[in-house]
């Protein structure tokens, strides 16, 4: 969702500066994704008159234009195809600023050009690239382009919960500001000036399915005047990610994104009969769409018709045969409140996704639906000259019906863990717009705008956000009845959150629910838990490892220009099962490293995270857990290269896998960079983890240090070597290390070197150098007799 900074301080009175207003705003739950400064590399433009065209010979489409800036007269040489004598345009003289150039005199078709008239895209205020901007004749030459529009704006970049549908809008987003102390919220102006005809006399509304659409309003507007928008609108509504289309349309999807409610005008006079009928489609019935595509429906499709034929599919997009256009003279307006299942059902069954579906699937507010038409016919009549009749047309078959909910702030704050009275809990919530009164303890409304707050700790919610995350105090054991002793579950987890930090990693908490598009092109779809009535695509799917998770946080951060990633997460897969019950869950924790090993120092060259890296890092979490010696057997995981692919064991359990993401699955969550991962399960690692531990007493003998090089077969691991070392020394190899590894001159073909670190040691004396010559020379026959390897000098 995006928001416009200005356009939100004329809904609410705040004088925050923008980075605060994106601190609080993610703070409170509505995370700020991005923010881009629109008009910032615009100077000097200005109100021209042009005067003077004349065709330049030899071109079929440059003219020499002369135009009086309101001190002088400027030539200036254009190709736009709609520039005519007597025009107000944008003009950039010598010496202006639009985006990626400074204004120069230039000679083309050979004349002299001393600055240039501009369309509405070369300042990036509109897609309108073909022809120039041309403004009102009230416009005085010589007026700078800050006094015509308010071009200079900041658009942030909301990421929104499925659960806050209220927050698809600038209206939603400055009823957070005013709860979190910004000023006081104003609704737009909805005074009409209606002409005496009732609106009733012109059109009736009927609702066959009541379930499918609880409430359908309209309004008639005649004499309405197509024409492109004025350059205010048509730079907001392009500033805000939609395509400028008419003044009409534009007005509509400005009002669904300053008030979150989804309009849809009708060219009226297109209409066989002066009557809307809400129903169901009819199985297989056809139907073309704004896009020229014809759809097939179904029986679960909602279609809004003339009581003859359909005009657009309710929801999600309006029809070919009704669209506005520029013949059009009257409009009907409908605003109204349809049910989230029925519009995201049919929107998947259509494979079709817009605006509107993605407000009406999500829950949009009922008692919006008059206000919104209202603001819209004022809008049009203002830009459109269009006459309003009179009245609206409502037809309501299933009022809302709000969730009255009592609030016991003792249970909001044993909940919370904050000491918050009353008072201070329903100022909060009715500055959210919740109705609540302190009588008797809380009691609170529901507001139609806000579907998803039916519980008391629902409210509680509300008011922790508000409140402040960072202000609730941090406490690591839950008193009064909530008091239990800490399991030894809880415990490892702490500790490894503490290796894991302390070793310079950051915990990341995300969803268990990830995108069934990234599950089915890793091809894990099938042998996932799906869920059946999923908020979004994004959120279809219970992951069933913790890398489906991980990776979309990967490429979020490399897209941040963050890659050098140690990421960890403790939480739950799910697994599916055969038999008929909840799928079994399974606590693991997840590890991903990408780019340098450590940050950037000017006394060390960097070097990047690799396989050895990450198996290096749980090597330490096992030791620093007293979990015993790490050992891995490859076997082939569907998301890491053959080469650098393991299961983790200690002893004969498995209790992981770890390796390097391969290439194909990289660019399948669109990463470029390397990614290496382990994920472990928690159960068996914690089970395996001793209650206590026990000391020994320090060596008092010294070692005998020698060091074995063996040339071997490739393919034969290290560990078995190390393993066949400490067996065949009868105890006295008390540490094996290996130290090289080489391939290259004098090792033949599918052979290579190992070089090992021995150190041998008795408990109660010191070994004598006969003694250790003779383990030593036992243990190479040994490696030679089992695995034909050769000493290498």
């Amino acid at each position: 969702m995006k928001i416009s900074v200005n356009l939100l301080r004329k809904i609410i009175d705040f004088d925050w500066p923008v980075d605060k207003v994106v601190e609080r705003l993610t703070m409170s739950g509505s995370e700020v994704e991005a923010i881009e400064n629109k008009g910032s590399d615009i100077e000097g433009i200005l109100a021209a008159k042009v005067i003077e065209v004349s065709k330049i010979e030899g071109s079929d489409k440059l003219t020499c234009c002369t135009v009086f800036d309101g001190k002088e007269k400027i030539d200036v040489v254009c190709g736009a195809p709609n520039v005519a004598k007597d025009q107000v345009v944008l003009f950039a003289p010598v010496g202006s600023k639009i985006p990626g150039m400074t204004l120069k005199k230039a000679k083309i078709g050979g004349k002299e050009s001393f600055g240039m008239i501009l369309s509405e895209a070369e300042l990036q205020l509109s897609d309108n690239a073909d022809e120039i901007a041309v403004l009102d004749d009230s416009i005085k030459p010589g007026k700078s382009l800050e006094g015509i529009v308010e071009y200079k704006d900041t658009i942030l970049e909301l990421e929104i919960t499925p659960n806050r549908p209220d927050c698809l809008s600038h209206i939603g987003i400055a009823r957070e500001v005013q709860a979190l102390g910004g000023g006081k919220l104003r609704m737009p102006d909805i005074n009409l000036n209606e002409i005496d005809k009732p609106a009733s006399e012109a059109v009736k509304i009927v609702i066959d399915d009541p379930d499918g659409c609880p409430r359908y309003t309209g309004r008639v507007t005649r004499n309405v005047k197509i024409a492109p928008s004025p350059l205010w609108l048509k730079m907001m509504v392009y500033y805000l990610g939609m395509r400028p289309i008419n003044n009409v349309v534009d007005i509509t999807n400005y009002v669904m994104l300053e008030l979150g409610h989804p309009l849809h005008a009708f060219d009226f006079d297109l209409f066989k009969k002066p009557q809307v009928l809400v129903r169901n489609a009819f199985e297989g019935e056809k139907f073309i769409t704004l896009d020229e595509v014809e759809r097939t429906l179904n029986s679960n499709h909602l279609l809004i018709t003339d009581s003859v034929s359909g005009v657009a599919i309710a929801g999600i997009m309006g029809g070919e045969h009704s669209e506005v256009s520029e013949k059009t003279s009257h409009i009907l307006l409908e605003s109204a409140y349809f049910d989230p299942v029925t519009i995201r059902r049919g929107s998947k069954a259509l494979g079709l996704a817009t605006e509107s579906s993605r407000r009406f699937e999500r829950g949009a507010d009922p008692d919006m639906a008059p206000v919104a038409n209202d603001r819209a016919c004022k809008l049009i009549s203002e830009i459109a000259g269009g006459e309003i009749l009179k009245g609206i047309v409502d037809t309501y078959p299933k009022p809302f019906m709000p969730v009255e909910i009592d609030l016991k702030p003792e249970n909001v704050n044993h909940l919370l863990g904050t000491d918050l009275s009353p008072d201070t809990m329903c100022d909060i919530l009715n500055g959210l717009n919740i109705n609540t009164e302190n009588r008797n303890g809380l009691k609170a409304v529901q507001p139609s705008f806000r579907p998803d707050l039916v519980r008391e700790v629902d409210l509680s919610e509300e008011i922790a956000r508000i409140y402040g995350f960072d202000n609730i105090p941090t406490v690591f054991r839950p008193g009064g009845t909530l008091g239990a002793e800490e399991t030894k579950m809880e415990r490892i987890t702490g500790q490894v959150r503490s290796y894991l930090t302390g070793a310079g990693g950051t915990e990341i908490f995300s969803l268990t629910l990830v995108d069934s598009l990234l599950t089915k092109r890793l091809g894990l779809l099938e042998s996932s838990v799906t869920v059946m009535n999923p908020l979004s695509e994004e959120m279809a799917v219970v992951r069933p490892g913790m890398l489906l998770s991980m990776l979309p946080v990967i490429r979020r951060n490399i897209n941040f220009k963050e890659k050098d990633l140690f990421l960890y997460e403790i939480g739950d897969i799910y697994l599916l099962s055969d038999k008929e019950e909840l799928p079994p869950q399974q606590n693991c924790l997840a590890i991903a490293l990408t780019g340098n090993e450590s940050p950037v120092f000017w006394g060390s060259a960097q070097r990047k995270s690799d396989f050895h890296t990450i198996k290096g890092l749980l090597e330490n979490l096992a030791d620093y857990l007293k979990l015993g010696k790490i050992n891995l057997r490859p076997e082939d995981y569907f998301a890491f290269e053959k080469s650098r692919s393991f299961e983790v064991y200690i002893g004969d359990i498995n209790i992981g896998y770890l390796g390097s993401v391969s290439d194909g699955c990289l660019s399948t969550a669109d990463i470029k960079d390397k990614v290496h991962f382990v994920e472990i399960d928690m159960c068996k690692m914690v089970d395996l983890i001793p209650e206590s531990i026990t000391a020994k007493e320090l060596d008092r003998f010294p070692s005998a240090d020698r060091d074995i090089a063996v040339v071997i077969d490739e393919n034969i691991k290290a560990e078995d070597i190390r393993t066949e070392i400490i067996d065949s020394s009868k105890g006295l190899a008390t540490d094996v290390l290996i130290f090289d590894l080489y391939r290259g001159k004098n090792i033949p073909d599918n052979k290579k070197s190992l070089a090992f670190g021995i150190k041998y040691r008795l408990p109660d004396r010191t070994l004598t150098d006969d003694e250790v010559d003779d383990v030593h020379g036992r243990i190479a026959e040994a490696l030679k007799s089992k695995f034909g390897a050769e000493l290498r000098s």
